[in-house]
């Protein structure tokens, strides 16, 4: 049976477990990229605040797995690159030994963003 004294161990072990946990969460890398005209746009941040990933080293790999360029992130978290072809590949940041992450980005994504940029400004509608 369970006694008073094991179920505040088990109750200090099961909070301390789950404060490491959020903690280990709230530094997880947070990567975004997008295309725009022409040029694709790389943002990384750490989850829990947002602070920017400041001297990141951004990997971009092709679909056969070959790096085809590399660069580091400014004091903004921010990167961008002409890519050499519009097609898939891979974007990777990497912090340090803990923190990465990935982005796929493909064919269709260079061109949804040619289509945007293709299509006429919406007018907005007359104020009355």
């Amino acid at each position: 049976m369970w006694n008073l004294k094991s179920l505040r161990i088990t109750a200090i072990t099961l909070l301390l477990l789950s404060c490491i946990a959020s903690l280990a969460y709230a530094h997880a890398t947070i990567l975004w990229c997008y295309v725009e005209k022409g040029r694709v746009y790389v943002e990384g941040s750490f989850m829990g605040g947002g602070r920017k990933v400041q001297n990141g080293t951004v990997i971009v790999v092709n679909d056969k797995g070959e790096k085809i360029l590399e660069g580091k992130t400014n004091e903004e978290g921010k990167f961008d690159f002409a890519p050499p072809y519009q097609g898939d590949m891979t974007i990777l940041l990497k912090v340090d030994e803990s923190h990465d992450a990935d982005f796929e980005l493909t064919k269709q994504d260079f061109l949804d963003a040619a289509a945007e940029e293709q299509a006429p400004a919406q007018e907005k509608p007359a104020e009355q």
